[in-house]
């Protein structure tokens, strides 16, 4: 097969794969959905119209892409199988980022769309995923608790990312900028920690009932956040105490969303599996990041799927009220 057929017939399973994610959440959902991805390119639209929303939209696509990028495990299966696995790549994040490209273009940002299109060609050339990553135990690892086996997954994979940002952020903090960014980069490294849905045994494991499990692990997770953020916000606002009101607003809206993300999991917990359905609603919640406006919407699904949540692991937890 060339390389031309190899890729249209990968991203052809790509479209089939997210047509069964959509199929399995439900038409009031994919109406949601539909309603919600219309209100998102009417905003794109208006932001890529001049400099520098075309600018900030350009490098929120980038930075999405870079974390997919960073994230996937199928690359040593496309290296193994494919020849040219970065043609994959590169048609994948275009395809992605289509539609941004096309609005840059039509409002002629060329500078925007030459950082966006060079930063995609820059990514699915590039091996950025550390070795031996799944093996990799530090002291910083062994002061997470037991019970919050997402973050010491987490942070043994995203550990020469997480830990850089961090220090360049407090290292750099006397720039306004700096700290913001950091928090907000490490906000979306922290949001995959709970992609993976773990074995029915690990959620019965500590014999909780469904409420006091949830508020446990929204807790820990607000509380490990928090412990990061902490030393940051605080030496921001030492240079920049007229300015305290952005990091603490900022860490309020991540830990919004990262509950949401966990309540998401949760909602279409199926032991072992990864659900469609629930990457594709907390791709929501990772695109409010970026368009706060939709933080609404994040706050009134959180509610909804914290009901869903309660009845999904009744099923394995209805021994412990």
């Amino acid at each position: 097969m060339n390389g031309h057929y190899m890729v249209e017939a990968f991203l052809k399973i790509r479209f089939k794969q997210l047509y069964r994610g959509l199929t399995g959440i439900g038409l009031f959902r994919i109406v949601f959905l539909v309603l919600l991805f219309a209100y998102l390119l009417l905003f794109l639209f208006a932001s890529t119209k001049k400099q520098p929303g075309s600018l900030y939209v350009a490098a929120g696509t980038v930075f999405i892409i870079l974390s997919l990028h960073i994230r996937r495990k199928d690359k040593l299966f496309l290296k193994t199988c494919f020849e040219k696995h970065t043609q994959i790549y590169l048609s994948e994040y275009a395809a992605l980022a289509s539609i941004v490209i096309l609005f840059l273009a039509v409002h002629l940002q060329w500078i925007a769309l030459l950082v966006l299109l060079s930063s995609i060609f820059l990514i699915a050339r590039t091996d950025i995923k550390p070795r031996h990553l799944h093996t990799l135990n530090t002291k910083f690892q062994s002061f997470i608790p037991a019970s919050s086996f997402e973050w010491k997954v987490g942070i043994r994979q995203s550990f020469f990312i997480f830990v850089p940002v961090w220090i360049i952020g407090f290292c750099s903090s006397f720039f306004i900028g700096s700290v913001p960014v950091a928090l907000l980069t490490l906000g979306i490294i922290i949001s995959g920690f709970y992609s993976q849905n773990e074995p029915y045994q690990m959620v019965i494991l500590y014999e909780k009932s469904v409420n006091r499990f949830l508020y446990g692990k929204i807790g820990m997770q607000i509380t490990l956040f928090g412990i990061v953020a902490f030393p940051l916000i605080l030496i921001f606002i030492v240079f920049h105490s007229n300015k305290w009101y952005i990091p603490v607003i900022e860490f309020l809206i991540l830990t919004s969303i990262h509950a949401y993300l966990v309540l998401t999991k949760y909602a279409f917990y199926e032991p072992n599996r990864n659900s469609q359905a629930a990457q594709i609603i907390g791709a929501i919640g990772m695109v409010s990041m970026f368009i706060p406006v939709l933080l609404p919407v994040i706050w009134a699904l959180s509610v909804l799927f914290y009901i869903k949540s309660q009845k999904n692991l009744n099923i394995y937890l209805h021994d412990f009220h």
